[in-house]
């Protein structure tokens, strides 16, 4: 059985880690991010930071959980 660590989550770590399970149903994933959060529109954070989006939770997009059930972690 093949295993990958993939560190940092955002678009590249969990896009990676469900592109990796597509392939192999089998394989160990590891994806280490120090969040809570794996994924968040990091494309929003210049409107988040000049105040345009109000809430840093309008930003966020998929919790650990969700991945976890979703690609059966």
């Amino acid at each position: 059985m093949e295993k990958t660590v993939i560190i940092g989550g955002v678009a590249a770590g969990a896009g990676c880690a469900a592109r990796l399970r597509r392939l192999d149903e089998d394989a160990e994933i590891v994806l280490l991010e120090r969040g809570p959060y794996i994924s968040y529109a990091n494309c929003g954070l210049p409107y988040y930071v000049g105040n345009v989006i109000k809430s840093e939770e309008a930003l966020l997009v998929t919790k650990e959980e969700v991945l976890r059930e979703r690609f059966r972690g």
